[in-house]
């Protein structure tokens, strides 16, 4: 990601990374579950597995940081919208009728 993406699309990217990550967890799950697995095998996929979890919580701590964030972005644009229409009946309550 660059430093000119927006808070939306840097949040549909880590949707996206999200949904894959998940799908991930459960391939590895689904192949976990089956008993033809080696001990080595087998161990193999559980230490991927955690490592898919830690890229999983990771992402999603980072979605909810996005969120907040553009939250306070809407929360800022609503203030200035209010803000706007405040001064505009002001302005007419002073000057009387346009």
């Amino acid at each position: 990601m660059t430093q000119n993406d927006t808070i939306i699309s840097k949040m549909e990217h880590v949707e996206e990374s999200l949904k894959d990550t998940l799908h991930r967890v459960e391939v590895i799950e689904r192949k976990l579950k089956t008993k033809l697995l080696t001990a080595e095998n087998r161990e193999k996929l559980e230490n991927e597995l955690e490592g898919v979890k830690e890229v999983l919580r990771r992402n999603e701590k980072e979605l909810q940081s996005l969120r907040r964030e553009n939250s306070k972005s809407f929360m800022i644009t609503v203030i200035l919208i209010f803000l706007c229409f405040l001064f505009y009946g002001v302005y007419l309550m002073i000057f009387g009728n346009v």
